[in-house]
Order: C-alpha cells, then sequence, then structure tokens
C-alpha cells in the first residue's frame, strides 16, 4: 500500500525475521512488537507540549504503509496548528520510531513512545547490566535555540524530531 489506506484496513505490519511491528487504525496512538506470535513490547504515543502533556487519541491519522516501513501523520490543532509525522521501520537488528512535529508558534516539544516489556521479562534471563534498556531515544537539537542568536524569525516554524529504537538481538 503507497497511498492512505487508512479507512480500509485495520491495522498495518511490518516484519523482520521472526518480528513484526503493527499499529492498529483503531488504537494509532500505540504499537506492538511481537516475537513470533508473542507480544513483546508495546509503546504509547506521548507528547508534551512546554511541559504539558497534550491528548492525540482524538488525531485524525493518515498512513503510508509499504513493505518495510509504517509512516503515519496528522495535523492536529491545539493553540495552533502542529504537524506530526512518524516513521516506523527495522533497521540493524532494531526498530526504529523517527519522530519529526512542526509547530507555526516557538514551543517545546517532546515526543517519544513510552514502551512497556511485557513478555520480553520471560524470555530474557535478568541482565547484569542494567545500565540500558533495550530501548533507546536520542533528540536531534532544539531548533529554536537559534532564535537568540539570530535577528530574523519572521518565517519561522518550531520543528522537532528525534529518533527511538529497540534492540533486538538483546530478546
Amino acid at each position: 500500500m503507497t497511498v492512505d489506506e487508512s479507512s480500509l484496513v485495520s491495522g498495518f505490519d511490518i516484519h523482520y525475521q521472526r518480528w513484526t511491528l503493527r499499529v492498529a487504525r483503531v488504537c494509532p496512538t500505540r504499537f506492538q512488537l511481537l516475537h513470533g506470535n508473542q507480544l513483546m513490547y508495546e509503546g504509547t504515543l506521548e507528547l508534551t507540549n512546554n511541559g504539558e502533556a497534550l491528548d492525540v487519541s482524538h488525531a485524525q491519522w493518515k498512513f503510508r504503509h509499504r513493505p518495510d516501513r509504517i509512516e503515519q501523520w496528522c495535523q492536529w490543532h491545539h493553540a495552533a496548528q502542529l504537524s506530526l509525522n512518524m516513521n516506523y521501520y527495522f533497521h540493524q537488528d532494531a526498530v526504529v520510531i523517527e519522530y519529526l512535529a512542526r509547530n507555526s508558534i516557538p514551543t517545546r516539544l517532546d515526543i517519544r513512545h513510552v514502551i512497556q516489556p511485557l513478555n520480553a521479562a520471560r524470555v530474557m534471563p535478568p541482565s547484569t547490566d542494567t545500565a540500558q534498556p533495550d530501548w533507546q531515544r536520542t533528540r536531534h537539537g532544539l531548533p529554536s535555540d537559534f532564535i537568540r542568536q539570530s535577528a530574523k524569525t519572521d518565517w519561522f516554524r518550531e520543528a522537532f524530531s528525534a529518533t527511538q529504537w529497540i534492540v533486538l538481538g538483546k530478546v
């Protein structure tokens, strides 16, 4: 599927070896990661703006599904219009989620999935390395930081970019 078929299918799956990442149309703010038929992780979207949690559960999400990628986006209105985009894909023994958001006014956006391990604990023996969980995240700077150094901001659009991933080799 290369066009928005959100109203035609119940969900979207991508596969890597025995792994399946699933985003269901009925609950687009969550994803599930399965190994075989066993649910291992579940992620719930969390969006904050200037430190305040935003509820995007009623946003009208659209999807583009390719064999190796799920793209999900919406235009959501709060104080201003917010454009959200997420890409899910497998890369080098990890499932990767890329986030991009744009806002017409300068804000401090933060987007991530709160990831819950479900059956992963039963499959994996307790780890002696507790420094890092199986999922990791990185923000790609704060674009609005340049405002203090720039005199011209008339065409400014706040942008947010981050990447989150779950390392599959640990399971």
